[in-house]
């Protein structure tokens, strides 16, 4: 998301973008059903909840790849990705995300 938020500023083509958005899209991908795998195993409380978010992330992130497409100011688009994917990161991890670790120790 950094380097996407960084190909924004440095006014990368379209193609770098979608190359970026493309990696961010598979390793997301991966990185969520890994998740959720592990959330199902350990039968932690908040599983549903987290493959619901998640479907919201891959949403906003699909939205996000659709913008990029547009001529829209890159402030917008930087704000965008700030708001719609990292901070959701962040929130996602310290709300929903601990409470795996916090089914591993039973």
């Amino acid at each position: 998301m950094d380097t996407l938020i960084e190909a924004l500023k440095h006014n990368k083509g379209k193609q770098e973008l979608k190359s970026i958005s493309s990696f961010l899209n598979i390793y997301v991908n991966n990185h969520f059903k890994y998740e959720e795998s592990c959330m199902d195993m350990y039968k932690c409380p908040v599983a549903c909840k987290n493959k619901n978010a998640h479907a919201s992330f891959i949403e906003n992130l699909q939205k996000i790849d659709n913008i990029l497409d547009q001529s829209l100011p890159v402030e917008v688009v930087i704000n965008m990705i700030k708001t719609q994917l990292l901070d959701w990161f962040v929130n996602h991890i310290k709300g929903i995300d601990i409470k795996l670790a916090k089914s591993t120790k039973k």
